[in-house]
């Protein structure tokens, strides 16, 4: 069976969904192919969700597409044993020391300038010299105007710490608070968090701004997420791509893309059936698409070899706990849905957690993430620096498990009673179930060489590839993971500007 489009989009993630809604509403006869049984990809399992704590859309997709999710702030709870957490929202500390809550203040207002100067570029194309080289340099050139806006000395701060550590950062501007190590720890987590470099690493400040600049719209570094949590973020996209007219199909796993004459012609299905369109839009990761579903056959070698070559060691583990009973507190704090707990006491934890993973060991104290799913009696953990690569057993499972608990315990005193059952999916099963190489959150590694015109890797970098009508919408480009929907929204304003859109 045959049928014609104008465009397929692969992959019913949050970036596809956003692509296909994108090309519909421009009036292009588009399909979506969901290999699994359920929308939303790493947000959309309501039995096991493996995607961070859900953020909002960008508020430029949101408008785009005619979406206004209620949004709340994210307040994170820093958990330290044997003393009542810090709670930060934004730049405010709740539960410090006047002055130190002050010098936090400081420095968080100096990073969201920054990062809103950059924030113009996350829902762009990034800079390059291609057939749209001067719209490119333009967009860059708006960008450099407000990087000029921040005034020579800040600007001259922002290059100095883009590449260097958020170790260093931390003891700069928070080293001899009383409450530092709190925030720094919490600060390093958020640096780190998905990624395969420790708070030492150089370059770990860039990653921060890049997430705070793609954060930037709900104002002054304020992280928010959707009321309802990730399902409404999920369900809205869905009635944004059925609005448009898009034709959703579940259980659809695409078995090749098809190419006729150095263009792309359609894709056919396991089941057999193709489905012809001279345009495909890929939300899967750069490896499966280009070495799988197109075939090296189609490609040069030095493509190859970038894209065998990525990085994409995945680094995070995500263990659910099925709880007995749901109040649950930190010290005085009960912890609420919208709260992010973050176990991270200071930066030496974090980077004994990282030194541990980088030569394939499990942490015995590994920093995480964990949030309350009230409605679902689950507290959802994310724990940092998990290698993708250790030799997984039964036992292994049970010793991070255990780990986990014992860091949980340290600010959840009653967690262990309260623990009715439990589900862990290390990178390497993340890997399995979503057909992510490596098992990375992000498709690839967020650092400075895999960013911008170098994301996911040279002569990628761009949404097209070489194949004529083939497109990359996925976490691994530009501008990176968590979950904004731009890359979706950038791969989306690219195929309908060579479509004369």
């Amino acid at each position: 069976m045959i049928t014609d489009f104008d465009a397929i989009v692969i992959g019913g993630g949050h970036n596809g969904l956003v692509a296909a809604a994108m090309l519909a509403r421009k009036g292009l006869k588009t399909i979506l192919l969901e290999a699994r049984s359920h929308l939303g990809g790493l947000v959309g399992d309501d039995a096991f969700r493996v995607a961070p704590l859900p953020h909002g859309l960008h508020p430029q997709v949101a408008r785009t597409l005619g979406i206004d999710l209620a949004m709340k702030p994210v307040e994170t709870v820093t958990a330290v044993a044997g003393r009542e957490p810090l709670r930060v929202s934004g730049g405010t500390v709740t539960g410090a020391s006047t002055g130190d809550a002050a010098r936090f203040a400081d420095m968080h207002a100096r990073l969201a300038r920054q990062a809103a100067a950059l924030s113009g570029m996350i829902t762009r194309e990034p800079p390059g010299f291609g057939s749209n080289g001067w719209g490119q340099l333009l967009a860059l050139g708006k960008t450099a105007l407000k990087l000029r806006g921040l005034g020579k000395s800040e600007l001259r701060e922002l290059m100095r710490i883009a590449l260097s550590n958020v170790a260093d950062l931390a003891s700069d501007e928070l080293g001899d608070m009383s409450d530092g190590g709190a925030l720094a720890g919490m600060l390093a987590l958020d640096a780190t968090l998905g990624g395969a470099m420790g708070p030492r690493s150089p370059g770990t400040v860039l990653p921060l701004l890049w997430r705070m600049a793609a954060e930037s719209g709900f104002g002054k570094g304020v992280r928010a997420m959707p009321t309802g949590g990730p399902q409404a973020l999920v369900q809205a996209l869905s009635d944004a791509a059925s609005r448009a007219g898009v034709q959703v199909h579940m259980d659809a796993r695409v078995a090749a893309i098809l190419v006729e004459q150095d263009r792309v012609a359609g894709v056919r299905l396991e089941s057999g059936k193709i489905v012809r369109a001279p345009r495909i839009v890929s939300g899967a990761a750069p490896g499966p698409t280009l070495l799988g579903l197109l075939g090296v056959k189609h490609l040069d070698a030095e493509f190859v070899r970038r894209c065998r070559t990525v990085a994409n060691n995945g680094m995070v583990a995500r263990i659910d706990f099925d709880l007995k009973d749901i109040p649950l507190a930190v010290g005085s704090t009960r912890l609420e849905d919208h709260h992010r707990l973050v176990v991270a006491p200071d930066i030496a934890m974090v980077e004994r957690a990282f030194n541990r993973a980088k030569y394939g060991d499990v942490p015995d104290a590994p920093p995480l993430e964990a949030h309350l799913d009230s409605a679902r009696g689950r507290l959802e953990v994310s724990v940092q620096f998990v290698p993708a690569k250790a030799k997984w057993s039964d036992k292994m499972r049970k010793s991070l498990e255990e780990a986990v608990l014992a860091q949980l315990a340290t600010a959840l005193t009653d967690i262990r009673r309260l623990v009715r059952s439990s589900r862990i999916m290390t990178p390497a099963d993340i890997e399995m179930e979503y057909f992510l190489p490596g098992g990375h959150w992000h498709h690839v590694e967020f650092r400075v060489d895999q960013l911008l015109m170098l994301r996911p890797f040279d002569g990628a970098a761009h949404y097209r590839m070489p194949v004529g009508g083939l497109y990359l919408c996925s976490a691994a480009t530009h501008p990176g993971g968590d979950i904004s929907g731009a890359p979706g929204f950038n791969a989306a304003n690219v195929v309908l500007a060579d479509v004369g859109l």
